[in-house]
């Protein structure tokens, strides 16, 4: 009987043991939208961090900034740096323009399998360039949308 509560205790700890781990995975994938974009972004259709996903790809993905328009070519992203909370990313020049931003998670957490749709999860200061002329900047709160 002894033996039974300490197998009993052991699978109990160990259950709550992968509870806790799952809840500590870190996926930021999804697809985030400008709330309230000056006019200077408001060409931006949403942001699109990739996550894990694209890890693995060759060469890897890790998301790109979508325009409105169907014809402009989208910024992709260059090796973005999550530290913390804290998200910096630039993007590929395209037609002579690149972006470059910086910010904090509100919460971190599993994206894909959370969707906080509609919830505002990165706040920071978006900036566009033209070359190495900083021709606009915004101070941004992006807000979460899982996708398809």
């Amino acid at each position: 009987m002894k033996n039974f509560k300490v197998l009993i205790a052991v699978a109990f700890v160990f259950a709550f043991a992968l509870s806790a781990f799952g809840q500590n995975k870190i996926n930021i994938f999804g697809y985030y939208s400008i709330e309230n974009a000056t006019k200077d972004f408001a060409d931006i259709s949403e942001i699109n961090l990739a996550g894990d996903i694209g890890l693995n790809d060759k060469p890897p993905f890790y998301g790109l900034i979508r325009m409105k328009s169907k014809k402009a070519k989208d910024f992709k992203l260059l090796k973005p740096t999550l530290s913390g909370k804290t998200l910096t990313f630039s993007t590929t020049t395209v037609n002579g323009i690149n972006y470059k931003f910086s910010g904090q998670f509100t919460k971190l957490g599993d994206f894909p399998e959370l969707k906080p749709n509609g919830e505002v999860l990165l706040i920071g200061t978006l900036t566009k360039y033209r070359g190495k002329k900083k021709i606009a900047f915004a101070n941004v709160k992006l807000s979460y949308e899982a996708g398809d």
